[in-house]
């Protein structure tokens, strides 16, 4: 057990610097010397990749929301990350002029906040869009006569008003 915690609290930073800069001077020394560091950075790398696991494991998770594009399993179909935003989406109440809606992917997530209140605050007719990253809320505030002159908007409030008579 102790060694599990010694090996998982180990600092490699030096190490590994010392690894790195070995590998690039001994490409002048000789090839055993320049093999021999490389082989102590790559098993350093490896270490310390075994204890940040977990937090890699996230890494690639955040990357995998970011993707381009994500394919559905067993159907070939590409979803994009705005048709997987539009998914996650719950509507929690509408009013002619005010909708709330809440998605995970919004919680504690200030990038998409930003990007999102400008996207939606740039629709014709929208006054106020504003993303709660605490709650993962998001209020949009709209004038209907303006937003409704889009159909594609029009077809949005049309939605979200049946989502919420049929929840």
């Amino acid at each position: 057990m102790k060694l599990k915690q010694t090996m998982q609290n180990a600092p490699l930073g030096i190490p590994l610097t010392l690894a790195s800069v070995g590998t690039v001077v001994s490409l002048l020394a000789g090839k055993k010397l320049h093999a021999g560091f490389g082989i102590a950075w790559m098993l350093l790398s490896l270490w310390h990749g075994l204890q940040h696991r977990k937090k890699m494991q996230r890494d690639v998770g955040k990357l995998t929301e970011l993707s381009i594009g994500r394919t559905v399993f067993n159907t070939g179909e590409t979803i994009s990350p705005w048709a997987r935003l539009l998914d996650s989406l719950q509507v929690l109440s509408f009013v002619e002029g005010r909708v709330r809606l809440r998605s995970p992917w919004f919680v504690n997530n200030e990038r998409l906040k930003k990007q999102m209140e400008e996207y939606i605050a740039s629709f014709t007719g929208i006054t106020r869009a504003e993303i709660n990253v605490l709650t993962g809320s998001l209020l949009i505030e709209y004038q209907p006569d303006k937003l409704r002159s889009k159909p594609r908007l029009a077809a949005l409030e049309n939605h979200l008003a049946k989502a919420v008579q049929s929840a």
